[in-house]
């Protein structure tokens, strides 16, 4: 298994390269960013919710206190240069490019090339010769994934620098774990689409067009079914860095209190609810509001726990597609 997993990295040299330079340059550009931030020196007392309230000028900023009005605007330059935004944005882009740059080749090339025969009589098994590039794509493509998702957790918390990125929902599929679960999800889509048309520019465009659908889709799915039973209510003008909204819903705000349609009647558009004599509320201040249903970021691990856990689910799937497409298929 060890020569198998040293013949796919000679094999795939380019690939290899490509992905180890892909993942480390980020991962470096990723903490230079965070340098870049850091190195303002932006005071804990200017911070706002745990984050550094955006210069917009001297009239729209009127409302910052003058002694972080000078470092407030540094660091809104910082978060607004090019660079920033750019590495912001790799955890979007990073793992797919790594999941279908290692992904593609080990299938569709060797089929479409005609020496995948040849690689399966020498392997002795089917599935043993597709086990064997599957364990070489993982030992490569997890570490250094990681690597660059830790990085971009630390690029979160200069950006955010009064907010643990560990306890804050922002954003969270684009960093940390998720660039490992996000590769190892591409790659296996991409090894079973391989399996399937057997020519390696199909499974490009098709695996492009499958990963930037799913990463589209990802958290309306996850928070209208798997999340929507964690989220709590959140009352008007409350506010919790870091908390996750998964969805909204009209209720009835009355004198500070909830009430759901269980507790009060609506008749031609105007509610009404039983109130104890002398207690009634101002009829202005009774009306539908919206409510905000919410995680907060100390269930970031729960959360993480569970999005993950379908995440894996899905790339055992398309694995164990690929490993019954390959021992079914004719061997061209």
């Amino acid at each position: 298994m060890i020569d198998r997993i040293r013949l796919t990295y000679k094999q795939q040299r380019f690939e290899t390269l490509a992905v180890m330079v892909a993942c480390l340059g980020a991962a470096a550009w990723a903490l230079l960013a965070s340098w870049h931030l850091k190195s303002v020196g932006v005071p804990a007392s200017c911070l706002v919710d745990g984050r550094v309230p955006v210069w917009n000028g001297p009239i729209d900023s009127s409302w910052v206190p003058a002694a972080c009005q000078l470092p407030s605007q540094r660091f809104t330059d910082a978060l607004n240069s090019w660079d920033v935004r750019m590495v912001s944005t790799l955890g979007d882009v990073l793992p797919f490019f790594v999941g279908i740059a290692m992904g593609t080749p080990l299938v569709a090339r060797e089929l479409e090339q005609g020496t995948a025969p040849l690689s399966w009589a020498l392997a002795g098994a089917r599935w043993k010769w597709l086990v064997g590039k599957i364990l070489a794509a993982l030992l490569l493509i997890v570490p250094l994934l990681l690597i660059a998702g830790l990085a971009a957790d630390v690029l979160r918390g200069a950006q955010e620098p009064g907010i643990d990125p560990h306890a804050s929902l922002d954003s969270f599929t684009s960093g940390g774990v998720f660039f490992v679960l996000w590769g190892v999800a591409a790659l296996m889509g991409t090894l079973a689409l391989g399996a399937l048309f057997g020519r390696t520019m199909p499974v490009v465009i098709v695996a492009l067009i499958v990963c930037l659908f799913a990463r589209a889709t990802w958290e309306p799915l996850m928070d209208a079914n798997l999340l929507h039973g964690m989220a709590v209510l959140e009352m008007p003008g409350v506010y919790s860095p870091g908390e996750l909204l998964v969805y909204q819903s009209d209720v009835l705000y009355l004198d500070g209190k909830v009430y759901t349609g269980t507790d009060c009647t609506v008749s031609n558009g105007v509610p009404g609810c039983q109130y104890a004599p002398g207690h009634e509320p101002d009829p202005s201040s009774i009306g539908p509001e919206l409510a905000w249903y919410v995680i907060t970021g100390d269930k970031y691990w729960q959360v993480v726990a569970s999005e993950a856990a379908v995440m894996l689910a899905g790339s055992a799937a398309l694995g164990a597609f690929a490993l019954l497409w390959v021992g079914r298929r004719r061997p061209y």
